[in-house]
């Protein structure tokens, strides 16, 4: 028999034990991902082809993006994002809360050099900086960088639920995005 002071301990490990199967992030504003993001872009994807890391232990998938529009940063045609997880060789790496693009999803995506050096762009903040495009049914755009399999911490209350993400229309996101370009 557990006594009250045993269960709680036993409900924390439930607790951990449930989260350790999912990305843990600190949930951050449009405003934020603003201002640690070099380039923000409209985009399309194109093609996707996974590749492994030079010691053969990760493997990633890029994504070559036609822009659309550019919101921050410098205008090019095409851009090239890197993420971790995918399929080579007989291999599959999943990471929790990435969600790999398919050939014609358009995303506003808060992007910044990879730390590798190699040319290609990473996702400011993992997911958070992946607003996926869709059309709602009143025929207006509306963007989410909400995904599955993600947990958000929140630092104040030291609590952590179940990450939701933003969902707004594109023009309040790119509103959001040029007042906290303003200086």
């Amino acid at each position: 028999m557990k006594t009250a002071l045993q269960l709680p301990r036993y409900l924390l490990w439930i607790t951990i034990a449930a989260s350790c199967s999912a990305t843990t992030v600190i949930p951050v504003s449009v405003e934020s991902l603003t201002e640690t993001s070099s380039e923000i872009i409209e985009a399309r994807a194109l093609t996707s082809w996974p590749q492994w890391n030079p010691e053969h232990t990760i493997i990633f998938t890029y994504t070559r993006f036609e822009v659309m529009r550019t919101l921050k940063g410098p205008s090019m045609p095409e851009i090239v994002v890197k993420q971790m997880g995918g399929s080579a060789d007989g291999y599959t790496q999943k990471v929790a809360g990435v969600r790999q693009w398919q050939a014609g999803e358009q995303s506003v995506l808060f992007l910044r050099s990879s730390d590798a050096a190699d040319g290609s762009l990473v996702v400011t903040g993992l997911m958070q900086g992946n607003f996926r495009m869709s059309r709602a049914p009143d025929g207006e755009v509306v963007v989410s960088n909400g995904i599955s399999g993600v947990i958000a911490y929140d630092r104040a209350s030291k609590k952590i639920s179940r990450y939701q993400g933003s969902r707004m229309t594109l023009g309040d996101l790119e509103q959001r995005v040029m007042k906290a370009e303003r200086p």
